[in-house]
């Protein structure tokens, strides 16, 4: 897949490989992160988006159900939340018919509506999808950008586009301030998964309403393996697939992630616990460093993760001292080799760099690795691959070191004269 972003955030332009493991690194303020951000909201917004139109018409359908039923009291629970009314718009698509709605309404529930009404609710039900997942897409990016989209010194006429070229398809997304334009040759079938904090695990031992309005990228983790949780919980055979061929390719997984996650997750009334020689630490508690590796330990042992989904890493290594810097890297690059996945990973660290193109040589895959570096021009960062981007960024990840170096060397041949005459 080729990942195309133009004025989007800090990012001017941007033709990425996506195609085992990308990196990404680079000065800090570059405009690093706001690929993944791009590349997250790309594919969170689009995958499964039929679904996600069926649902907002089911929610105006099921209103109509319990604000107009003769007697709202008589509805069963079952009324609410049945499945049949999600099946009358799934089935019925893009067109619906008044004399279909009405009979609808009246024989699965009784509820008898006047004609202005149903008018109106069929009007809403024949809403054009594409209106609708127009209005979703620009309101999903808003918020996982926090309202700042377009790039600031782009003209006031231009419009920002992310667009992902696949093998077979090409969609594309065209932003402007109010509104965005989503231009679609097929569904995206695979979800996203952005990791910029190891602390967002701790919210599988709070409130779950903290996470009701919090950014898209923050909750999309937790959210899933929560789900996942609960419905395994309350019936044994859901997810049972994922997670059994997670499991059986998880082995070679296991094995690294035991490295630095040497316990195992314990799950007590709802709490998470990391369970090691007997005792038994609240999630919250972890080290940061044990957090990073029990948030994939989760997403694998729940099947969240799975083959050929989008993990985007920004500065995983920044929570980890140095030998699970070396952890972390195997461990991603078996992720990758193992579920074929889509990685995006920003590094400012030198030897987390070093250790991962190791690992990549070591389960040789090292032609599943692409090199991307910010360059600063006129209107903001452009993003580029050249045949040296490897050493640039070596280089540029080394410049401190070699800076200190350098002022240590003045301190040491710079010295006051007369102290050493008076030698």
């Amino acid at each position: 897949m080729i990942f195309k972003i133009r004025n989007f955030g800090k990012i001017v332009e941007a033709n990425v490989k996506l195609d085992g493991i990308t990196v990404i690194c680079g000065n800090n303020n570059a405009g690093k992160s706001t690929v993944g951000k791009a590349l997250f909201s790309f594919f969170n917004a689009l995958t499964d988006y039929k679904n996600k139109i069926y649902a907002q018409k089911d929610i105006k359908l099921r209103a109509a159900i319990r604000n107009y039923a003769s007697d709202p009291m008589e509805l069963s629970a079952k009324a609410y939340y049945s499945q049949s009314s999600m099946n009358f718009i799934s089935e019925h698509g893009k067109h619906f018919y008044l004399d279909e709605v009405k009979d609808f309404l009246e024989l699965s529930y009784g509820v008898k509506l006047t004609k202005d009404r149903l008018v109106s609710l069929v009007d809403y039900l024949n809403t054009p999808e594409i209106d609708i997942l127009n209005e979703y897409v620009h309101r999903y990016i808003s918020n996982v950008m926090n309202g700042q989209i377009k790039n600031a010194y782009s003209s006031s006429n231009s419009h920002c586009s992310i667009t992902g070229e696949f093998k077979d398809f090409t969609n594309t997304i065209k932003i402007r301030k109010q509104y965005c334009r989503c231009e679609l040759d097929e569904p995206i079938e695979h979800s996203a998964y952005y990791i910029n904090s190891p602390f967002s695990i701790d919210s599988l031992n709070e409130r779950r309403i903290a996470l009701i309005g919090s950014n898209p990228m923050s909750r999309s983790i937790i959210e899933a393996v929560l789900q996942a949780q609960a419905e395994i919980n309350e019936d044994s055979m859901t997810n049972i697939l994922d997670t059994v061929q997670n499991k059986k390719e998880l082995e070679a997984v296991r094995e690294i992630i035991k490295k630095a996650y040497s316990g195992e997750t314990v799950i007590d009334h709802g709490r998470y616990y990391y369970s090691e020689n007997g005792v038994s630490v609240d999630f919250r508690n972890l080290s940061t460093g044990l957090k990073s590796f029990a948030l994939i330990e989760r997403m694998l042992e729940t099947g969240v993760l799975k083959k050929q989904d989008v993990l985007i890493l920004d500065e995983p290594e920044i929570h980890l001292h140095s030998e699970w810097q070396i952890i972390y890297a195997e461990l991603i690059v078996i992720l990758q080799k193992t579920f074929d996945l889509t990685i995006l990973l920003v590094t400012h660290s030198s030897q987390f760099l070093e250790s991962l193109n190791y690992y990549l040589d070591w389960y040789k895959i090292a032609e599943k690795a692409n090199y991307y570096i910010p360059v600063e021009i006129e209107n903001g960062v452009k993003i580029v691959d050249a045949p040296d981007s490897l050493l640039k960024m070596k280089k540029s990840l080394k410049s401190g070191m070699y800076t200190l170096a350098n002022k240590k060397l003045e301190e040491l041949t710079s010295g006051d004269p007369d102290e050493e005459d008076n030698e």
